[in-house]
């Protein structure tokens, strides 16, 4: 629908009405005026669509504040220490990966999920740095953060199909709003054991030096109310899924065009052993850039990005109006435009490189950088405050999977696709690739 309205209607706002209500989809052309109006608001488009307020919801909440707590904490601490934790997450990876895809001496081809399996590896990572290497090897702590996310998107789907003056009752019935409940429970005894642990050993005058996110939350906060539970499930469900699918899309398209395999493990090998694991060696991976922003192009999150309520009326430039309490978004039909990118719709690794030779380009052709020809990460105040870490953690995913790895897809297997569901795209979690192990060219 949005499509062929846009086809045609290149310029002019589209009204769409569907389980979240009516939204109004802007054209591309309008991604730089709104993308700071303090009159649009992110976290009232979280508090409305996703129940912020209900039990089994908290994980939601801290996005729907404007304390803003967990995006200083995203942008200040965890973007600032990129260089520190480089290393760690590549420990962490080097285990989980081995762990996940165990080695064999025979040679012979096995077959995963790739989903399935990266979405262990990518919570186990992700939890090195949130929470320290005692919890994210915590089972439970993984369950909950692999399964929150799923639960809390279902349940808040579910709830509304319901009347809203009706929500507030019904979710204490709903099997999906009762699983959630049941994994904020289980994230509250854990975190709150983890807390305890610490506030003890500080009563003891022990030195324990922790430089993972609940210090970064507890020096932030600086007596401002914040949850400490709540703030480390609005991590995880904001990076883990995201993140897995990412690097499951570019695994995918990566054994489509087996091709690039050479040129990309040349690059990696040859800038970690001029750099190591550093922040600035991952910069330097411009064709693993590149690649991930050109599987970051051809399937978004979603077929919309920017996703905000208007807290009074706004008229653009243009004329669009936009009545007081409307839900907006802005299509990202630029991704799959060619008057934008040549051949859109045929995946093209080497894209994003070349254009970092373009004069102008240079900058936005880099994986982290937003605007409205490549919305995956949202755009201004509002993009994805974790995307710099989001960037370096899928790197370092990838680098250890294609370096150890060969991959390809099973013989005979049907072309793998993209799954549309309303606003979302999503890697298709049927699909499955095969592994063997191989010697990397550097130890890693």
């Amino acid at each position: 629908m949005l499509d062929g309205w846009f086809h045609s209607h290149s310029d002019q706002a589209a009204r769409v009405i569907g389980d979240a209500g009516e939204v109004i989809v802007l054209p591309p052309g309008l991604a730089h005026e709104m993308r700071n109006d303090p009159r649009l608001s992110f976290s009232g488009w979280i508090v409305k669509n996703f129940h912020a307020h209900l039990p089994g919801f908290e994980g939601f909440r801290e996005g729907g504040r404007d304390s803003r707590i967990v995006q200083d904490v995203i942008m200040k601490d965890l973007t600032k220490h990129l260089n520190k934790v480089t290393e760690p997450l590549s420990e962490e990876t080097a285990l989980a990966v081995d762990e996940q895809y165990p080695a064999s001496d025979d040679q012979a081809w096995h077959t995963a999920a790739p989903r399935e399996t990266l979405l262990r590896v990518v919570a186990r990572v992700s939890s090195r740095v949130f929470l320290g290497e005692e919890v994210c090897r915590n089972d439970d702590w993984l369950r909950v953060t692999r399964e929150y996310t799923v639960d809390g998107f279902l349940a808040a789907e579910e709830l509304r199909l319901w009347p809203a003056p009706m929500r507030a009752l019904v979710h204490w019935f709903l099997p999906s709003c009762q699983r959630a409940r049941a994994d904020v429970a289980e994230a509250r005894r854990i975190i709150g054991g983890v807390l305890e642990k610490r506030r003890l050993q500080k009563q003891r005058g022990e030195k324990a030096e922790h430089e993972d996110a609940i210090e970064w939350f507890e020096r932030e906060a600086r007596g401002r109310d914040y949850d400490p539970t709540v703030a480390q499930l609005t991590l995880s469900f904001a990076a883990i899924h995201t993140t897995t699918e990412l690097v499951a899309q570019v695994m995918t398209d990566v054994c489509r065009n087996p091709e690039i395999l050479v040129e990309l493990r040349r690059e990696m090998v040859q800038v970690l052993r001029d750099g190591g694991w550093k922040k600035t060696s991952l910069y330097n991976m411009k064709l693993l850039d590149s690649v991930i922003k050109e599987s970051l192009r051809l399937k978004p999150t979603g077929i919309v990005s920017m996703r905000r309520i208007a807290s009074d009326n706004v008229q653009f430039s243009d004329g669009t109006f936009i009545p007081k309490n409307s839900s907006i978004a802005v299509t990202s039909r630029n991704h799959w435009d060619p008057k934008v990118y040549d051949k859109p719709n045929e995946w093209d690794g080497g894209r994003f490189l070349r254009m970092r030779d373009t004069p102008g380009q240079e900058h936005q052709a880099q994986l982290v950088s937003t605007g409205p020809d490549h919305l995956a990460f949202g755009h201004g105040q509002h993009a994805c405050p974790g995307r710099f870490f989001a960037s370096n953690e899928a790197k370092v995913i990838l680098i250890h999977l294609l370096l150890k790895y060969d991959w390809r897809l099973p013989e005979g297997a049907p072309a793998p696709r993209l799954l549309h569901y309303g606003w979302s795209i999503r890697t298709d979690p049927t699909t499955k690739l095969q592994y063997r192990r191989r010697r990397p060219e550097i130890e890693l």
